[in-house]
């Protein structure tokens, strides 16, 4: 993965951003949130080019609805873009039960999002041994294999889809 541009990032974001490594970025709200950034390399799919996108809050810290930090989160897709043409894959986390409350906002943010005819993004959700898993797809509508990319993503959902006992 190619680093991200923090210098034309922090011109559009409203949180400052430092790069923590090289797929690592971090920024504190004005409510006490550390929010960190990390793109994961992701075999799953792919052999290259797919990065798992994961949004963290490191300090567990409660957050009213911040625009803030959803733009700054948007510019930071933005910029992973722009250096870097590949699959960003969303996941939301399972572990607290909060994961449909997760996918809702994320889904909102990118429904919101004004520049959001650039990208094309993909939801799903999966039942597996008694949790429901959220994530999505984001890619470019730009990316000459689009189509394919989608095509083969909805095969693999299709491989994990148990049938309902």
């Amino acid at each position: 993965m190619h680093a991200l541009n923090l210098e034309t990032l922090n011109l559009k974001a409203p949180y400052l951003v430092e790069c923590q490594n090289e797929s690592d970025y971090t920024f504190k709200t004005d409510f006490g949130v550390n929010c960190i950034v990390s793109f994961m390399d992701d075999y799953t799919i792919w052999q290259e080019g797919a990065y798992q996108f994961i949004i963290g809050n490191e300090n567990n810290t409660s957050s009213p609805n911040d625009y803030k930090l959803r733009d700054t989160i948007i510019c930071i897709i933005e910029a992973f873009f722009e250096a870097n043409p590949d699959i960003l894959l969303y996941v939301c986390e399972t572990g607290d039960g909060k994961e449909a409350f997760r996918n809702r906002l994320f889904m909102r943010w990118m429904n919101e999002y004004i520049g959001k005819e650039s990208f094309i993004v993909d939801h799903f959700e999966i039942k597996a041994e008694g949790v429901t898993n959220f994530a999505a797809i984001i890619i470019q509508r730009s990316n000459p294999d689009a189509v394919a990319i989608i095509n083969e993503f909805h095969e693999y959902l299709e491989l994990l889809r148990k049938p309902e006992e």
